[in-house]
């Protein structure tokens, strides 16, 4: 399994967990919040893309978000490789091209109809997604 079909399985099978980190960002007692995980690209970044739809960023612009990822890997690149590798998994668990993030958020519409329908799905439906929206977004 590669990094584009694990980010579908979180996805579709971690979703109690997804929306229990959602949740955090629910209570603007809890800011600010810090978000990360083993590698802080995948469901840091699943959970971040989240973050960022509920706050009406355009998707082009969460996936250029998330591309960032991989330039912040450089530095440690060699030694999260090894990791991987002496983990049994492909070279793909090292890297965070912006097409992980753009065929996640394609799998969610497919499915799901939208990030909002996905969201609905697992719980965090539109009244905790406007106290997220209240709490990250500046009112113009």
């Amino acid at each position: 399994m590669g990094v584009n079909q694990m980010y579908k399985e979180f996805a579709v099978y971690c979703q109690a967990e997804i929306r229990e980190a959602l949740m955090v960002f629910t209570d603007p007692n809890n800011y600010p919040i810090e978000i990360h995980c083993t590698q802080g690209k995948d469901r840091t970044g699943m959970v971040s893309a989240f973050i960022l739809s509920i706050a009406g960023v355009p998707e082009d612009i969460i996936v250029s978000d998330y591309a960032k990822t991989q330039k912040g890997l450089v530095p440690v690149y060699r030694e999260m490789l090894e990791d991987v590798r002496r983990a049994g998994l492909s070279d793909d668990f090292a890297e965070a091209p912006p097409q992980y993030m753009r065929d996640l958020l394609r799998f969610l519409k497919e499915r799901y109809g939208s990030i909002d329908g996905y969201l609905d799905t697992i719980g965090f439906g539109k009244e905790f997604r406007e106290r997220v929206r209240k709490t990250v977004c500046v009112d113009e």
